[in-house]
């Protein structure tokens, strides 16, 4: 082999030599920046799933937060001013909700109209079928019609609503923006043998009416009206009928050997509102009727613990560590925040507040 020839094969493979420590480089520095980007998701996931359980629980959201510190020493002026905010601030919030109920009754009525011209043009041969909870379809609703009214559109008072746009001629009402806090509609139910579909639009039926229950108590609070509180028994009662529905609806999903997650979700969900539902109305309480508070706590707990004990996943390089799945975890949370709403809810801020006292007080 001449000369010329050898010193051609060590160039090659001196090249090639050089171009695999680059790549072996490339791939180390790729493998490192791949382990800082798993971290970093790591640890904001992690913070994430703090925020939200700290959300849910009513802690403050870090150490920044001061909502439940004092930064200066408190003195009767300052007392009486913030005591003055707090009934300025009542107020106002009591006027925002009566501008809101004027302009719902409003939107309501409009789009009673709108569905009553709807229907007088429809064909009136035509019909659709509805489900009845936990049972077959029967048909005979006449197309236009809707077989499970929202809660805006079963409270609607025609008086009130002719005096709102009386009061309001020049207002521009926004369907879309008066209810922006509602969820999006996923689908039209006519008919449906979807059980988990119906009972979930049962669940958020009766959540929103026990919610509107909670906004006329608070206004019946401030107003010492006695037909607000009428009213908002007679919601918080349509709320546990289609509480109560949508159990029946859930029942032939709970009959399987293995019932799926989101429907022992939404069995939890009813019961735990149906119980605060009797915490209210009923006489249900630890210390008055402690056998049956225990019974249905723990009514309210099994179908979260259900998801809990089969939402589980084997972790780590042997696989011997397991940790909770999606499902598992918000059914840990909820549990959590069923617990902390037992020992807590009693908790009044503005009896505290109110209950201040300091020397010389009743001499002014």
């Amino acid at each position: 082999m001449s000369a010329r020839a050898l010193l051609f094969l060590a160039a090659t493979l001196s090249g090639l030599a050089a171009t695999a420590q680059g790549d072996q480089e490339r791939a180390q520095a790729d493998l490192a920046r791949m382990q800082r980007q798993l971290q970093s998701s790591r640890s904001e996931g992690e913070r994430l799933l703090d925020l939200r359980m700290r959300h849910d629980l009513g802690l403050p959201t870090d150490s920044a937060d001061r909502t439940f510190r004092q930064a200066t020493p408190t003195s009767s002026e300052a007392m009486e001013r913030m005591h003055q905010e707090l009934r300025d601030q009542e107020a106002e919030n009591l006027t925002l909700v009566e501008r809101f109920e004027k302009l719902r009754s409003a939107v309501d009525q409009l789009r009673a109209d709108a569905a009553a011209k709807q229907a007088g043009t429809a064909d009136p041969d035509a019909v659709t079928e509805i489900p009845s909870a936990g049972g077959a379809p029967k048909s005979g609703l006449p197309r236009g019609e809707r077989p499970f009214p929202t809660p805006e559109s079963e409270t609607v008072v025609p008086d009130a609503a002719s005096k709102a746009q009386k009061a309001m001629p020049d207002a521009v009402l926004d369907p879309v923006a008066m209810h922006a806090s509602i969820d999006p509609v996923r689908a039209q139910i006519h008919g449906s043998t979807d059980h988990q579909r119906v009972a979930h639009a049962l669940f958020k039926a009766g959540q929103a009416l026990m919610d509107r229950a909670v906004a006329v108590r608070d206004r019946a609070a401030v107003t010492k009206d006695p037909a607000l509180l009428a009213s908002a028994k007679e919601l918080d009662e349509r709320g546990k009928d289609r509480l109560r529905r949508a159990l029946d609806e859930l029942a032939p999903l709970l009959k399987e050997k293995e019932p799926a997650f989101e429907a022992l979700f939404c069995k939890g969900r009813c019961l735990e509102l149906l119980f605060r539902h009797s915490e209210r109305h009923e006489g249900l309480s630890l210390t008055g009727t402690p056998r049956e508070w225990q019974q249905r706590e723990q009514q309210v707990r099994d179908p979260f613990l259900m998801i809990a004990a089969r939402d589980v996943t084997k972790a780590g390089s042997r696989g011997e560590a397991e940790v909770l799945g999606p499902w598992g975890k918000a059914a840990q949370s909820a549990i959590e925040h069923f617990r902390w709403m037992n020992v807590n809810a009693s908790y009044d801020a503005l009896a505290a507040i109110r209950a201040i006292t300091w020397p010389g007080e009743k001499d002014q």
